[in-house]
C-alpha cells in the first residue's frame, strides 16, 4: 500500500479541505471526503462519509516526528 494515493481533488474552503475523495484501502470503496487541520498542524482530522457529513466516519491522523 506505500504509495497509494488515497485521498484527491480536495480545494481549501476556508479553514477546511472539502470536496474530494478518500480511499478505503481494506474494501476498495471510495467516499466524499473533508478534513481539517487541529491542535496547531499537529493532528488532521479526517471524515468520509457518503452524502451528508452526518452519514460517515472520522478519524484523526497524528503528524509523525
Amino acid at each position: 500500500m506505500i504509495g497509494m494515493i488515497i485521498l484527491w481533488d480536495l480545494t481549501k474552503q476556508g479553514d477546511e479541505y472539502q470536496g474530494g475523495q478518500i480511499l478505503d484501502p481494506e474494501n476498495g470503496k471510495t467516499y466524499r471526503a473533508r478534513m481539517k487541520l487541529i491542535d496547531n498542524g499537529q493532528k488532521l482530522d479526517v471524515r468520509g462519509f457518503i452524502g451528508f457529513s452526518l452519514f460517515g466516519r472520522s478519524q484523526i491522523w497524528i503528524r509523525a516526528e
